[in-house]
């Protein structure tokens, strides 16, 4: 088959320089494209994996502390604590039934540990409110806790307590209980009573009543605190 004239000289030109150039940069380009998606999907890989499941947290919903009879060296006091269980955490974290056990302690001192207490109560995806109760009659304290408590009751007129408690775990692979610590909080006696005091809520900020999860979390309670 023959080429006419012009024809033919299209056909046997050689491509440019700069085309050559142009032909090869986008070459680049689109290979240098390539990588940087592939190298970005792994990060992203990367860090999807390594990201740290949300801690199920729980907060301080009210307590109380009757302080029965007090010396420095002993005491006769009753607590009660609510917690306020957030909707997501029945049914995939604790168990909708199981057992709920809380201590009290004052200055990182143990003061009280409640029994394990039942609860049945708790509905799936919904969220409400646990109650547990401790009581300790004429128990030995130190000289030094019982004089700062009854300053605190004095003088101060409110004390701060500290709170351990623990849950049955429901969550995946797991037959233990999630155990919580939580910051102290400050309980105002009431007006007129050196004896009765109440979380004074209107005062405490949320991260305040939070409770966290220490690592690693289960059975930490399973023998008592």
């Amino acid at each position: 088959m023959g080429y006419t004239d012009e024809e033919a000289a299209v056909h046997n030109r050689r491509p440019s320089i700069l085309e050559c150039v142009g032909v090869w940069f986008i070459s680049l380009c689109i290979v240098a494209g390539f990588i940087a998606a592939v190298v970005y999907f792994i990060i992203l890989a990367i860090k999807d994996t390594s990201r740290k499941v949300p801690e199920p947290e729980i907060e301080i919903a009210n307590m109380d502390f009757t302080a029965l009879n007090i010396t420095e060296t002993r005491l006769s006091a009753e607590w009660d604590l609510s917690i306020r269980i957030p909707y997501d955490i029945p049914g995939l974290y604790i168990c909708l039934q199981g057992d709920l056990q809380a201590s009290f302690l004052y200055k990182n001192v143990t003061l009280a540990t409640s029994s394990q207490q039942k609860y049945n109560n708790l509905k799936y995806n919904a969220p409400q409110v646990l109650k547990v109760s401790a009581h300790v009659s004429e128990e030995d304290i130190d000289g030094s806790i019982g004089k700062d408590i009854m300053k605190d009751m004095k003088e101060k007129k409110e004390v701060r307590f500290g709170t351990r408690f623990s849950l049955t775990d429901c969550s995946a692979e797991s037959t233990g209980v999630m155990s919580y610590v939580c910051d102290e909080v400050s309980l105002r006696f009431e007006p007129g009573s050196e004896m009765k005091a109440t979380l004074f809520g209107k005062h405490a900020s949320i991260l305040d009543l939070a409770c966290f999860l220490p690592a690693p979390h289960q059975s930490v309670f399973k023998q008592g605190f």
